[in-house]
């Protein structure tokens, strides 16, 4: 088989992976639907505001604390057992949700319903994990752009299927039970397509047809050439293969020296192509011991949060502003207003999730506008979005808070996974990425704590048509604003210490210490 038949084989095999990665993403964001179903299921259950929000949170415990161990299993094991795990747990998870609400199924405690929705969160992150993965793995130099599609469609899920509850199963009296199954064999129909689509196909031969001046490629005995050339290589190798060498030893060290080594000739990549900054291969305790991972673990923490509690917590909101200015309220149109809200926010998600990484692409490109710089103004999307929240007094401010917190939410979520594998390198990809996104529940649930108990306090009774412009539970979001803030200055720190290494390593290249210097000489890291 010809070198162009060996590539366009491969272009099939990775648009095919990535059809089974959206596939993948579209199960996984059954995970935020609770908003549609939950409130229903709470009244069903007779389950108080604070008890619902345990319940709802479960599902992002399950999904955000197994991150390192389904991260780590996608990285040895691959995607399609994960998918065809995923699939199981799904159908289980959702089947066990029905018949708990038909009453089929007898409940001894509330906390069951905690346990079936831990089961949906591992479903997701399984199926997630096989995704995001994968395309990671098999693509480099669009990989922003390849992987915001990816998590697109984790934000879009939520969109289309609360669509679909409300065309299907918002009736007069709505059918809970059958949205419910609905979802079961939904999550199970596609994670185990995914599953025969998910391949890692890996980069390819580099795009980089020589080495920039200024560097050699570092070759075994048995792949030597005085070629110069990286065609015959995989994209993956130039981060450990291509060496820095000090501009005073590039003529000194000539075609083919070293042994080992070879210089290559002018490329279309000019000197100022270079890039002074890191892109370390890091995995396990270095990455956690890591100070900028950590950082970027603590905006995660910070930022992603705001957007667990606020889609955790929409449908009691929209019930709250609807009851309460409404003379004559109906369940039906209550939700369908709570459907509208999560379609919003889980749309805004989606083109969050979906721009955020072809804008990034293209600012580091033709700006080269740092990364690290991007994600700053994320940050502060995340606050704006909250402010927009807290002020809102009716259904259709409610309605622009719910958008830009979508909107803001696919930003950081689309955005930072681009950032762990560009930063820290693709080999320990999967369970960096689990192991960033560990503990994000923890400040989804704190702020659902207290919104449970502002709730409850103001309204002793439950009657959501005593909370006139949402002021039982307005008091919740301005901690959600403090936490906003506290989001934008760590990732403002985080900013200045990638600035400062940049500067570093320019310094030292500069000056010839290329020995102290470590990193990939291309646009592709920051």
């Amino acid at each position: 088989m010809d070198e162009g038949e060996q590539r366009s084989q491969r272009h099939v095999r990775r648009t095919v992976s990535m059809l089974g990665a959206c596939l993948a993403t579209t199960a996984a964001g059954t995970v935020y639907l609770f908003s549609t179903y939950g409130p229903a299921l709470s009244h069903r259950l007779n389950l108080s505001s604070s008890q619902s929000n345990v319940v709802a949170i479960s599902a992002n415990y399950g999904l955000l604390l197994s991150g390192p161990f389904f991260g780590w299993a996608a990285d040895t094991m691959g995607p399609r057992v994960l998918s065809l795990i995923a699939g199981i747990g799904s159908f289980t998870a959702f089947t066990a949700l029905a018949y708990t609400y038909s009453g089929a199924w007898q409940m001894p405690s509330w906390l069951m319903l905690a346990l079936y929705m831990v089961l949906v969160g591992l479903s997701a992150q399984s199926a997630n994990m096989a995704a995001v993965t994968t395309t990671t793995k098999n693509f480099k130099q669009n990989r922003g752009s390849a992987v915001s599609l990816c998590i697109a469609f984790f934000g879009l899920s939520p969109f289309v299927l609360s669509h679909v509850n409300t065309v299907f199963f918002a009736g007069d009296e709505p059918d809970t039970f059958g949205y419910l199954k609905f979802l079961s064999f939904l999550g199970l129909v596609t994670s185990v397509a995914a599953a025969g689509c998910l391949t890692v196909v890996g980069f390819g031969p580099s795009r980089y047809q020589s080495v920039p001046p200024g560097f050699v490629v570092d070759r075994a005995p048995s792949s030597s050439s005085s070629s110069g050339l990286l065609s015959d290589r995989d994209d993956e190798s130039v981060y450990g293969a291509v060496k820095a060498v000090a501009p005073s030893r590039v003529q000194e060290l000539g075609e083919g020296s070293a042994g080992s080594s070879t210089t290559a000739g002018p490329v279309d990549a000019a000197p100022s192509g270079v890039d002074y900054d890191t892109a370390r291969d890091l995995g396990g305790w270095a990455y956690v011991n890591d100070v900028e991972a950590r950082l970027l673990m603590l905006v995660l923490f910070l930022c992603a949060g705001i957007g667990i509690f606020y889609n955790n917590n929409i449908g009691t909101m929209v019930n709250a502003m609807y009851y309460s200015s409404t003379p004559r309220p109906e369940a039906r149109t209550a939700q369908r207003l709570i459907n509208h809200h999560v379609a919003v926010v889980s749309l805004g998600s989606f083109v969050g999730r979906l721009t955020i990484g072809i804008v990034a692409d293209m600012c580091k490109r033709i700006w080269r506008l740092p990364r690290s710089g991007i994600l700053v103004v994320i940050t502060a999307c995340v606050l704006v979005s909250q402010l927009v929240v807290i002020s809102a007094t009716t259904l259709p401010g409610l309605l622009v808070g719910s958008a830009c917190t979508g909107l803001s939410y696919g930003f950081t979520f689309g955005f930072v996974p681009t950032l762990v594998s560009v930063w820290f390198g693709t080999r320990h990809f999967g369970a960096n990425w689990g192991i960033t996104t560990v503990f994000t529940g923890f400040s989804g649930q704190m702020l659902g704590a207290v919104f449970g108990r502002v709730y409850d306090a103001n309204l002793p009774d439950r009657d959501p048509a005593q909370c006139p412009q949402g002021a039982c539970y307005r008091a919740a979001f301005g901690l959600a604003v403090a936490v906003a803030i506290a989001g934008v200055i760590a990732a403002a720190v985080l900013a200045k210490r990638r600035a400062r290494r940049r500067r570093d390593n320019r310094r030292r290249w500069e000056a010839e210490e290329i020995e102290h210097v470590e990193y990939v000489p291309f646009v592709l890291a920051e």
